[in-house]
């Protein structure tokens, strides 16, 4: 009884921890937190097991991506800075038809 109360707690640690919203710092901190809003300018968010504190705000143009528990990834300058065909974005970039003329 007591081995499956504690693989009844352990697993719901782990869904807990990795249900989280990651924000990024450009200063390359992590922050492990639930966002609940972006704006053009700010991010609105609580700090992951303190749900019940104030909302914390940070500026937008600090942070460099937000990384939802989905595992969508939002950069904050708009695009992914990655270039195409690279390890970050392994997307193939189209290769360029090529006529050959005859005679």
């Amino acid at each position: 009884m007591s081995r499956l109360l504690f693989l009844v707690l352990f697993s719901l640690a782990f869904a807990i921890s990795n249900a989280q919203d990651k924000i990024k710092l450009k200063t390359g901190d992590v922050i492990k937190s639930r966002v609940l809003k972006v704006s053009a300018t700010e991010i609105t968010y609580y700090k992951i097991f303190k749900l019940k504190d104030p909302k914390l705000k940070l500026k937008k143009s600090d942070v460099e991506y937000i990384q939802y528990e989905n595992g969508k990834i939002a950069y904050m300058s708009g695009k992914n800075p990655a270039k195409k065909g690279t390890a970050a974005n392994p997307t193939k970039t189209p290769k360029k038809k090529t006529t050959t003329k005859k005679k």
